[in-house]
């Protein structure tokens, strides 16, 4: 169910009314902290950004998740990818300010046709 690495998620929330994501993980990667990490798009912005919210979540070692994971093939990613919302401003910031579990020079991003291609590239470009 990966692209070259990646591993792609429908992640939404366990009760009603929180955020609704497109994840990736890269669990073959070569540092520890890439393999645990989780991005998740930022279709406005035409990225997936590291989401300390996310990995935090995903790696409890609890039943207390907020979040559902779902896994995706690449196909599916991809026409998700076009149902996600925009990500606020104040979104944004929270992302990259973490509050536990990566520190801010492990928020990095990747861009969406690295991952998607170019074509979901071009389609989230066009709808903002």
């Amino acid at each position: 169910m990966a692209n070259d690495g990646w591993e792609f998620w429908r992640v939404t929330p366990v009760i009603r009314g929180g955020s609704e994501w497109l994840a990736v993980t890269r669990p073959g990667a070569r540092a520890a902290i890439d393999r645990r990490k989780m991005w998740s798009l930022v279709p406005n912005r035409v990225i997936f950004l590291a989401n300390w919210l996310l990995t935090e979540d995903y790696w409890r070692e609890d039943e207390a998740n907020a979040w559902a994971y779902e896994n995706l093939d690449i196909e599916e990613a991809r026409e998700a990818a076009l149902e996600m919302p925009a990500v606020s401003a104040e979104g944004i910031a929270r992302l990259t300010h973490p509050e536990s579990c990566l520190t801010l020079d492990q928020i990095d991003r990747h861009t969406v046709d690295k991952i998607l291609g170019k074509r979901t590239t071009s389609s989230l470009s066009g709808r903002r």
